[in-house]
């Protein structure tokens, strides 16, 4: 009888040193688990930072070259007023008086 209480005694032992085996495994599990998952959201934050800057820099020189077509055009349609100004300027400031004074 004694020895049946010493070995229930030892197999007890042993499954409370498995249960604490186990319950240390299963930290380090999730503090590993943890890690990664931390360690993946960096990354998922640096790549995501990556696509925004480049995304940024190519919307950014998008609107450079359409401010530059937009100015070519201003500067053409300015210089076309300024010809047509020129080319008819007596004709337009005869046409101005002679309507002010037949009103």
């Amino acid at each position: 009888m004694e020895q049946l209480i010493k070995q229930i005694i030892e197999v007890d032992k042993q499954a409370r040193k498995k249960t604490e085996e186990s319950k240390k495994q299963l930290a380090e599990s999730k503090l590993a688990i943890a890690q990664r998952v931390s360690e993946l959201e960096q990354m998922y934050n640096q790549s995501v930072e990556e696509i925004i800057a480049l995304t940024t820099q190519e919307e950014n020189e998008k609107v450079q070259q359409q401010k530059q077509e937009i100015e070519t055009r201003f500067a053409a349609a300015n210089e076309r007023l300024d010809d047509s100004y020129r080319a008819h300027k007596e004709e337009w400031i005869k046409e101005i008086v002679a309507r002010t004074i037949s009103e």
